[in-house]
């Protein structure tokens, strides 16, 4: 008995990440780069008849580049299509996400959530 709980232990830590990702407030299902942390209290949010559209903001020292290639590598898993540098589409949404600042940081990111039909 001992032996299966040592081996479903194993398992276990083999298929749990090494940090849980943290998601956006506003975009629940929208996770946050590494390094950034997000500004909650300049977010809005609104649901409309045509779609949700959302504004959320996160700042952080990290690159701009390893932002924009976080989205790229994650975001596809999430059903995200990239339709060019920052811009991705799913169902009838699309997310832009524009990085500004200098390669030292800190930079910031804005993200905008809109329907496709606005």
């Amino acid at each position: 008995m001992r032996r299966w709980i040592a081996v479903l232990i194993l398992l276990l830590a083999s298929v749990m990440p090494a940090s849980a990702a943290e998601y956006l407030k506003a975009v629940s299902d929208l996770p946050l780069a590494d390094g950034l942390k997000e500004q909650a209290e300049k977010a809005t949010v609104f649901d409309t008849p045509l779609g949700r559209i959302v504004n959320a903001y996160a700042t952080g020292n990290v690159k701009p580049s390893a932002v924009l290639d976080f989205y790229d590598d994650t975001l596809p898993a999430l059903g995200w299509d990239r339709q060019k540098t920052g811009t991705y589409h799913r169902k009838n949404e699309i997310l832009k996400i524009d990085v500004w600042g200098p390669d030292a940081g800190p930079v910031n990111v804005s993200y905008t959530l809109s329907s496709q039909n606005q």
